[in-house]
């Protein structure tokens, strides 16, 4: 029984280490097809001092990119020259979200996906009244009393979820090309003030 488990551990190791070596090999320049290297040119001078998995996140983003169609790649290409024209503080905040998203599961993914293209596909007035809104809410935790990142990280994704709760009529509606009509927004009791000695 023991020799025959520590045959399994063995083959287990030996195809988990080679499975290691298989996945580290880099992908040589020249192991590209003229389309992905005519896409990823710019990148060529340090293509080989990328990590494996950089290339081929790049690769495959090369390949979607020859699967597009002419204004989806104008498209592309116009959003990855916004995003290089923002300062690097900008950009880090982007690449925080993006890695966020991802590190959600898909069903999470595809939820904030729906959402999103509900709300694009409002009228810009309904948006700009959504904003403004959000704008208040983050407004109002950032005023509130110095906690800890956690605190408020997780009392801001209760907000953004009871806006969404607040306005699922509004999706729902816009999806379904029926009339609007404004959800009611529960006000905050004014502060009560000790009455002046």
């Amino acid at each position: 029984m023991t020799k025959r488990t520590s045959i399994n551990k063995l083959l287990f190791l030996v195809i988990f280490f080679a499975q290691i070596s298989l996945a580290q090999e880099k992908i040589p320049w020249t192991n590209l097809s003229l389309e992905e290297r005519q896409i990823l040119q710019q990148l060529e001078p340090q293509w080989e001092n990328l990590s494996i998995e950089r290339q081929q996140r790049l690769r495959r983003g090369a390949n979607r990119f020859q699967q597009m169609q002419p204004a989806e790649r104008s498209q592309a290409r116009d959003q990855q020259q916004r995003f290089q024209n923002l300062s690097q503080q900008q950009q880090q905040v982007i690449n925080q979200q993006f890695q966020r998203f991802n590190s959600l599961s898909r069903l999470e993914q595809r939820r904030l996906r729906n959402i999103q293209r509900r709300f694009q596909n409002m009228p810009e007035a309904e948006q700009t009244r959504l904003r403004e809104q959000f704008k208040q809410q983050s407004g109002q935790a950032t005023t509130q009393p110095n906690r800890g990142d956690a605190a408020r990280s997780t009392e801001n994704q209760q907000r953004i979820r009871d806006v969404i709760r607040q306005n699922q009529d509004v999706l729902r509606q816009n999806r379904n090309q029926t009339p609007q009509v404004r959800p009611q927004i529960p006000q905050r009791p004014p502060a009560t003030r000790p009455p002046p000695r």
